[in-house]
């Protein structure tokens, strides 16, 4: 839904709305407070909270101030992103059907070197597969969202596409009203959480020489050495191949490094 400048937030490197009549700017809070998951610069004691504060912010504005948007205007301003130079793309959206318009920049994105990252959605998991679109492409990483007690949030949907899952319950991040700081919860708020770690992985990479990831599935090979399995033993249908843990993921890449020769 766009982003609307927060005194702790980034200046946009680039910004463009793809949405008939409305501008960039951010009418509902959503897209901002994802936003702030990602690049808070700091609070007011002066901490950085983001997770991945020193990167760079696209804004591609692909939902209305409503809410709503088409799949043409979704796969517009993915390429558009890669375009702009992004390593990672965020998309606390889903819903819908497939489209093969936005499967094709998705593909596009991977080719250029371009992490995507999607929302599972907020459907719940009763044993059917929930999980929207895009997150639901093969060669899109699908986020679902678990609690503060580490458990995996009920409204959090599930599904065999499920990749991994991140915090999602009550997130303290950028708010667009009165007050400077709001709570959400929902696959909406894991999705930029998990963006953010991907960044910073994308970043040690590049400073270590390696290459960037070219798929899905290179990137989910990846996820094998480094997420902590979370759940049921292995993969499963709500937590997919586990969830970050910040000291097992550092001795996870540390040892990736050494084995790499980097």
């Amino acid at each position: 839904t766009g982003y609307t400048k927060h005194e702790y937030g980034p200046e946009p490197v680039a910004a463009r709305s793809f949405i008939s009549g409305q501008s960039w700017a951010d009418g509902n809070s959503h897209g901002t407070h994802c936003v702030g998951s990602v690049l808070c610069r700091r609070d007011e004691n002066g901490d950085s909270i983001g997770m991945a504060p020193d990167a760079e912010l696209i804004v591609g504005k692909v939902l209305s101030n409503q809410g709503s948007g088409g799949s043409d205007g979704i796969a517009a301003g993915i390429r558009w992103a890669v375009d702009q130079g992004a390593h990672v793309i965020s998309m606390s959206l889903g819903g819908g059907g497939p489209d093969a318009g936005t499967n094709q920049a998705i593909d596009y994105a991977w080719s250029k070197g371009c992490i995507v990252n999607a929302a599972a959605g907020n459907s719940g998991y009763n044993g059917s597969n929930t999980i929207g679109w895009p997150g639901k492409y093969e060669n899109c990483i699908c986020c679902g969202a678990y609690q503060e007690n580490g458990t995996i949030a009920n409204f959090s949907s599930g599904g065999r596409e499920i990749d991994w899952a991140n915090p999602g319950q009550n997130i303290t991040s950028f708010s667009t009203g009165g007050a400077n700081w709001r709570q959400m919860s929902g696959t909406s708020m894991a999705t930029p959480l998990g963006s953010g770690g991907l960044a910073c992985l994308q970043q040690k990479r590049f400073e270590q020489g390696l290459p960037a990831f070219k798929s899905a599935n290179e990137l989910l090979e990846y996820f094998d050495k480094v997420l902590k399995d979370a759940g049921a033993p292995g993969f499963d249908m709500r937590f997919g191949k586990g969830v970050v843990d910040g000291q097992f993921l550092m001795a996870a890449i540390i040892q990736d490094l050494i084995n790499s020769g980097a």
